[in-house]
């Protein structure tokens, strides 16, 4: 059968991770019945982001390369984020989706934002540091997180791991959204429109650095970065083991003069264990690792993924397709 790659927009991720887990692939496994998938889906249903991050190219890129990996099946990208996610994959709604770093853990835990442990889900590969980001007009009078104060502010979508990182912020600066001005919940694309324009003063998210929508609206108008302060980033990190300290140097956006310190946790592809074979998690993480020039390519965020790099950031439980894989070529005992 010819490879099908389709896109289906979500409105609400959220509402469909949650809500639609009787659909959970035509192959008829269903995400709570326990039951292995024996043979490879013809329908792979990977939650990734909105458009403009960058997990919403790489997924685009990474289903095309899924092409030769599963000849016989069709690859829907859908629109959703961290927590989304991970509840579409612990409900079956997904077969494979990104999450970040910090996200994982509570996932396994059931804490912030998740009130049931998800342990259907494994990690198939680390890929690379998802950085917090404050972002500013270059001529905003904001440069702190208390200056946030009156301020409108888009934290991406309402519940994703973006959001949930600002709130930690916030919480930890003695603010909370009562002392905004206003927030807007909006993907990173339309909330760099926003920032252009002047509806909003500022951005927050946790994506990719460079993300190529805050690089074209540095080389068009003009932004900064918002640092965090060290004893934040220390809180940060004893809340959650997932925010890890992350310097943006100098230059990774165009018009970028100094180094910003800020926090960052690793960007994972994971996978529903019910619904993939061992094998097509064996072959997923083969072609992740043998194609690492092309997503590197796409963007310089990945220059240090290979399979070394995936086992030694590993977050949460690795697949048994992902070990078979990284023990046969070395890069695990």
């Amino acid at each position: 059968m010819k490879k099908l790659f389709g896109l289906l927009v979500v409105a609400v991720a959220l509402m469909l991770a949650v809500g639609c887990s009787s659909d959970a692939g035509s192959d008829g496994a269903d995400g709570d019945s326990g039951e292995s998938a024996t043979e490879t889906p013809s329908e792979i249903t990977f939650g990734s982001a909105t458009v403009g991050g960058f997990w919403y190219t790489l997924s685009g890129a990474m289903a095309d390369e899924m092409n030769d990996v599963y000849p016989d099946s069709s690859t829907t990208i859908v629109e959703g984020g961290s927590v989304s996610n991970l509840l579409g994959l612990g409900e079956g709604t997904f077969h494979i989706g990104f999450s970040n770093g910090q996200t994982v853990p509570e996932a396994l835990n059931a804490t912030g934002a998740f009130e049931e442990k998800i342990e259907n889900v494994s990690t198939v590969a680390t890929l690379y540091p998802n950085v917090f980001h404050i972002v500013v007009r270059a001529d905003s009078d904001i440069y702190s997180v208390e200056d946030l104060k009156g301020k409108k502010v888009s934290p991406g979508i309402k519940g994703y791991s973006g959001e949930l990182a600002f709130l930690d912020v916030l919480e930890l600066s003695g603010l909370s959204y009562d002392d905004l001005g206003g927030i807007e919940y909006i993907g990173t694309s339309d909330g760099a429109d926003l920032l252009r324009d002047g509806h909003i003063d500022a951005i927050t998210g946790m994506i990719a650095a460079p993300v190529s929508t805050f690089q074209e609206l540095d080389t068009t108008l003009g932004i900064r970065l918002i640092p965090l302060e060290n004893e934040i980033v220390d809180q940060l990190h004893e809340m959650n083991e997932g925010y890890m300290q992350f310097t943006v140097e100098q230059g990774t956006y165009p018009k970028q003069d100094e180094d910003v310190n800020t926090v960052a946790g690793y960007t994972v592809l994971l996978a529903n264990d019910d619904l993939m074979t061992e094998d097509d998690i064996y072959n997923l993480t083969k072609m992740l690792v043998e194609k690492k020039d092309t997503w590197s390519t796409i963007s310089t965020v990945m220059k240090d993924f290979d399979a070394a790099y995936s086992v030694e950031n590993n977050v949460g439980n690795m697949h048994p397709g992902a070990e078979k894989y990284y023990k046969e070529i070395g890069a695990m005992e």
